[in-house]
């Protein structure tokens, strides 16, 4: 299977009007396009419109692919209650013998299509080491809290066993 990059991108003006390509109901509008360009030779291999639910589930991995050409499965493909991919429809060679683009030959796009996923991948890092960060701060204050109260149970005891005592000594003068 060759290997694909997928990018969430703005629909653009004269899409704006699309349905969803992954729900069973095509009247969802589209909130957004899910570009799948090829890794080794920059061409785009599908554009599909996703809507917000379609979104977040592309987001958790969960909407399937083909398992000969990697495309995202689109509702359109069904036949007969089957998913028939474009690669089978069209009889297409998913194994890339084409030579990778040249870096002359690399389309503005894609450059900045590989921007955006390796930005959006950066900012998944990092707000999974905040989350960590966060988690082990509120560990640390509920530790913090507990010992505090700890101390200051201690301290009241100490005072009263104190006060005792110096009350045993004022009964023994």
């Amino acid at each position: 299977m060759r290997e694909l990059t997928y990018t969430i991108l703005e629909l653009e003006k004269w899409n704006s009007i699309a349905s969803c390509y992954f729900c069973s109901n095509f009247g969802n509008k589209a909130v957004c396009q899910i570009r799948t360009r090829s890794k080794k030779t920059d061409k785009i291999v599908a554009n599909s419109c996703a809507c917000e639910n379609c979104k977040v589930k592309f987001e958790n991995n969960e909407i399937p692919k083909c398992n000969r050409c990697g495309r995202l499965e689109i509702k359109a493909n069904i036949l007969y209650g089957k998913h028939i991919c474009d690669c089978i429809r069209y009889n297409e060679e998913v194994d890339e013998k084409e030579l990778p683009a040249l870096p002359h030959e690399r389309r503005e796009a894609a450059f900045y299509e590989r921007q955006i996923n390796s930005l959006r991948e950066e900012k998944d890092q990092l707000t999974e080491e905040v989350e960590t960060h966060l988690e082990a701060l509120e560990i640390s204050e509920v530790w913090n809290k507990r010992q505090k109260q700890e101390l200051l149970d201690e301290i009241k005891r100490l005072r009263e066993e104190n006060k005792s005592l110096k009350a045993q000594i004022e009964v023994k003068k």
